[in-house]
Formats: C-alpha cells, structure tokens, sequence
C-alpha cells in the first residue's frame, strides 16, 4: 500500500458539487476535447477561406506570413496534444492515475496563460477569449458599423462577466482533475506479476540422446 500524506487525503475526496470527482474530470475532458475540435475546425476553415477564424485573429500578422504560418501550426500543435491529453483521461481507470497528469498540467496552464491574456493577447492558448475578438465579433454584428460609446461598454461587461465565468470553469475543471488524480494513486492498485516464473527445458532429440555417454545417462532400474 503506498504512504499517503495527509495532504493527498484532503485532496482526494471523491465528492464534487453533485457527482463523483471521477465523473466530473471525465466529463471536463470531454468538453475540453470537444472545444477543441470546434477551435481547430475553426482554425481550419479559416485557413480555406483564407480569413480571420472567430476564434483567434491574425489582423497584426499579416505583415509577417511566415510568422502567421508558424504561428498557425504552433496552434495546431497544441490543440492535438491539449486533446491527447483529454483521451489520456478516459483512460485513467484503466492505464492508472498517471493518465491525469498531463490534463492536469494543461489545465494548469490554461488558466495561467488565460490570465496573462488579459495582458497581451498572444499569450492565451488557441481558444482563449479575448477583448480584441470580442470587439471584432460586436463589430461584425453591427455590419462594420463603429460602436458607440453605450455598446462598447456593454460589450466590455458582457466579455468581463463571461471571462470571469470562462476562468471559474478552468479553475473547477483544474480542481476537480487534482483530486481525482490523488483518488486514483490512493486506491490504485498496480497489477502484481506472476508468483511462480514458468521454466522451460530443453529436452535432447533422439539422435542426442544415442551419442550421449553412458556416465550421463540415469541409472538402470534394479528390483530390491
């Protein structure tokens, strides 16, 4: 039985909110992972049309095409390993709390570089909502129009409240993906290999077994 500490106790309780913290970091993986086929296919069709995606914009890269193209398959990047790490986690229950790891560390990440986006925006990971394409959604809405000063308050209100919302969940997800790992090492029980190794003898072929010397060979039975 592994030595748990006391803190790893406290972190692994098996209740969050209202479900299992086991069923809670499985669904958290599947939204992650959904997210993140809906960015890349964004990504993608963007790429077709050869226009900004709604999900990331490249208006101060087109002074650089090399950069933008490097940029893009950096994104790409990402959103594969961000989503390997989300199947990792369907796979916990099986393959052991070491699964959990790399999701927890991309939650992590996310929400570090989701607050240093607020910051500069190229910081955010691919998906990150930011202020600029907030504006640029309003804007595209409006048909082009410039915002007044009443709707650009309301947009930076309306993205205020949903950043803030969009961070609690990183954070819940982050959390609940924690303590499910700490569960999983506590209970986790690594299959033992087998008590007795089989052992395997080569017999001699009829032919070896004749030109074997007679000292080698068992003695003759004899009768008491």
């Amino acid at each position: 039985m592994p030595f748990v500490s006391e803190e790893d106790k406290e972190m692994s309780g098996t209740q969050s909110l209202c479900c299992h913290v086991h069923t809670a970091t499985r669904v958290s993986a599947i939204f992650y992972l959904v997210y993140n086929l809906l960015v890349a296919t964004d990504l993608t069709v963007g790429i077709i049309r050869k226009t900004d995606p709604l999900t990331i914009s490249y208006t101060d890269m087109k002074l650089a095409n090399g950069y933008r193209a490097f940029d893009i398959s950096t994104n790409f990047m990402m959103l594969v390993l961000m989503s390997f790490s989300s199947v990792l986690v369907l796979l916990s229950h099986r393959k052991g709390p070491v699964c959990v790891v790399p999701f927890v560390l991309f939650m992590f990440l996310d929400v570090a570089l989701s607050l240093l986006s607020l910051f500069a925006a190229p910081w955010g990971l691919p998906g990150t909502p930011t202020y600029r394409d907030a504006l640029r959604l309003a804007l595209n809405l409006k048909g082009g129009a410039k915002l007044e000063v009443e709707e650009l308050s309301q947009v930076t209100m309306i993205f205020g409240v949903l950043f803030v919302l969009y961070i609690m969940l990183k954070v819940y997800m982050l959390q609940v993906s924690m303590r499910s790992f700490y569960a999983l090492r506590e209970n986790w029980t690594p299959s033992q290999p087998p008590a007795e190794n089989s052992v395997r003898v080569k017999l001699p072929s009829y032919d070896e077994a004749l030109k074997m010397k007679a000292d080698s060979l068992p003695p003759a039975y004899q009768e008491p």
